[in-house]
């Protein structure tokens, strides 16, 4: 899933993915697909390992005006997306799944990527086998 691009909709704030080539259209109008940036001193992403589970945090605002509208996991052969709303809490726990790139969608400012491998931290369990 190198070729994954995301979409969202202006007039109606829906997220939506491609694995190919495609015009994606919402609301009556064609979307470009985001160009993912870098994380940075506002936008970025905690991910620590709880058992089998990633725990993620962030301390982006989430107003109603700016908020996070998505996390999505991508690997080489799968993607968990997690849909966010404003008011929601900072946090986000989801199935532990080795390597891949973590994107996140800000409402104001586009598409982030937190591209560091997600190999999750190994614990006691898994030092005994």
């Amino acid at each position: 899933m190198k070729k994954v691009k995301f979409y969202v909709c202006p007039s109606c704030n829906a997220v939506m993915t491609s694995t190919g080539e495609g015009e994606i259209s919402c609301c009556g109008r064609k979307l470009p697909a985001l160009s993912a940036k870098p994380e940075d001193g506002q936008h970025f992403l905690k991910v620590e390992t709880v058992e089998d589970e990633s725990y993620i945090t962030f301390s982006h605002e989430m107003t109603k005006e700016h908020y996070l509208n998505f996390i999505c996991h991508v690997t080489y052969d799968r993607m968990l997306f997690v849909k966010l709303y404003p008011e929601q809490g900072g946090e986000v726990r989801i199935p532990r799944i080795r390597g891949g790139k973590l994107y996140f969608g800000c409402s104001r400012h586009g598409l982030w990527v937190n591209d560091r491998t997600h190999s999750g931290a190994r614990n006691q369990r898994d030092n005994q086998l």
